[in-house]
């Protein structure tokens, strides 16, 4: 008698999860056609060379092309939040959704180191006839620029670090960005509780990265929303897994680079330490100057746009001259 009662508990449990299981992964479901309803692609779709990637970008404006690389934790709606509009009024304005983020869908782990992602960008940015752009690279969008300077020299004009990750010393710690590696577990977290539940972290981390301005509620429910979803949160752990490989192997190159790269930091950002990712890699870098910017955190381009729009201004001065 009391193995069954053991017995039927254990399937009550087993119920109890599996329709807990199911409820998450409608929710989830309906959640991600509800964003993407709600936030469609706003631009258009480049293919790369052999069709391997569909990169989605927003072009705008006339004149020296800037093209624009968005963080790990983002899309091209970074961009379009701050300075696309800007940037577009004085320039040729060009944001792309990376490989794997935003509606440049990728979940190809080869394809997301630096490497190859400067490749299906320059591929993309090929076949839309963009000649020797200023490239402007955020966060960890300014490593895989990093590495277009060195892999296409002749093909940039110059360059912006914003904020942006130049060094990996060592392995970073994953935690919960390592599940959805994992095969079973991941893709059950991440078509169940990321989205749900994500938003609540996702808050924390802009608040940091903003810090010390106040995060705008319409960044956080537009990136956070898109960030989320199952594909764009298993891409970041991909690249995530690829990360110090990818950054150490650039990194000893940054001599190398040969057309002017400004370095642009906030004194109090929460994300990256100026003097570990902005002094060392102006000491490198043949062409570079650093700007520091007073009271300025992870996200200066929205909050000191100016700032970004004088760096842009001096390399297309020279670039003009």
């Amino acid at each position: 008698m009391k193995n069954r009662k053991d017995v039927r508990w254990a399937i009550s449990i087993l119920l109890i999860f599996l329709v807990l299981f199911l409820g998450l992964y409608a929710y989830t479901q309906i959640e991600v056609s509800r964003i993407e309803g709600k936030y469609p692609p706003v631009g258009e779709f480049a293919s790369t060379a052999h069709g391997e990637v569909e990169i989605h970008y927003l072009r705008r404006g006339s004149g020296t092309p800037v093209v624009m690389l968005h963080g790990r934790d983002g899309t091209l709606q970074e961009f379009t939040l701050s300075i696309f509009d800007i940037v577009a009024d004085h320039y040729e304005a060009i944001a792309l959704d990376r490989p794997g983020y935003g509606y440049s869908e990728c979940l190809d782990p080869d394809q997301l180191t630096t490497k190859a992602q400067a490749r299906l960008i320059n591929e993309a940015l090929t076949k839309l006839d963009v000649e020797r752009p200023i490239m402007l690279g955020h966060s960890y969008g300014a490593a895989v620029m990093l590495q277009y300077l060195l892999d296409y020299p002749d093909q940039v004009s110059g360059a912006i670090s914003l904020g942006g990750v130049a060094f990996v010393d060592e392995p970073p710690e994953e935690g919960f960005f390592a599940l959805p590696r994992y095969p079973v577990i991941g893709p059950l977290l991440t078509n169940t509780v990321v989205v749900p539940f994500g938003r609540h972290v996702a808050r924390g981390i802009y608040e940091q990265a903003f810090w010390p301005a106040e995060v705008p509620e319409k960044y956080i429910q537009t990136i956070a929303s898109l960030y989320l979803r199952p594909a764009q949160f298993t891409a970041t752990s991909l690249e995530l897994a690829a990360m110090h490989y990818s950054v150490e192997q650039v990194s000893r190159r940054y001599d190398e680079i040969s057309v002017p790269v400004t370095i642009i930091f906030g004194d109090s950002d929460q994300m990256l330490d100026y003097r570990q990712d902005g002094q060392r890699l102006y000491e490198r870098v043949p062409q570079a100057s650093l700007v520091l910017v007073e009271d300025a955190g992870h996200k200066v381009h929205h909050t000191h746009p100016e700032v970004v729009m004088e760096a842009i201004a001096r390399l297309a001065g020279k670039i003009e001259q």
